[in-house]
């Protein structure tokens, strides 16, 4: 299980640097067509957490900028509106970047499981006996409580990964 799990990690970690090469390519392309660009886009791979702050400030950023514009003598509103089209295409290419990922990790853990299902169907009988044997050991259960409590520490610790 640690390697399966060491093994996903490092295929999110290989497909984020790709995302973040790609980030940084579209960054790089906006900047020479707006020179008055005034935040870059990050180009380091932020956690779950970070990510969800970065949401939510756009978010109320967003906000303020609607209600700023809706408020803002006419003379005012078109830098306001301008500063909002920035923010609302920051906002939908992170959006776009993150659902890139999540493809990129999904086709990552599918892949690593077919080759897992095809490592397995040529040892199928040795895998079948082995378990039988297994359950009859008398450490099964034990081996069984101790993979149980592994498995829910590692849960917990993806959990508060993603908080």
């Amino acid at each position: 299980m640690k390697k399966f799990t060491l093994l996903c990690g490092a295929l999110l970690l290989a497909a984020g640097t790709l995302c973040a090469a790609e980030a940084a390519d579209k960054t790089a392309e906006k900047a020479a067509s707006q020179p008055a660009v005034q935040e870059q886009t990050k180009t380091v791979k932020l956690s779950p957490a970070e990510q969800k702050k970065a949401f939510e400030k756009r978010q109320k950023l967003i906000k303020k900028l609607v209600k700023q514009y809706r408020k803002a003598p006419a003379a005012q509103q078109p830098a306001i509106k301008a500063q909002l089209a920035q923010v609302v295409s920051e906002s939908v290419d992170a959006g776009m970047a993150y659902v890139k990922q999540r493809i990129a990790d999904e086709r990552a853990n599918l892949d690593n499981w077919e080759a897992k299902m095809k490592e397995n169907e040529q040892n199928l009988d040795q895998i079948k006996a082995r378990r039988v044997e297994e359950l009859l050991s008398p450490e099964a259960e034990r081996k069984h409580k101790a993979a149980q409590k592994a498995w829910k520490k590692q849960m917990k610790k993806a959990e508060k990964q993603m908080r």
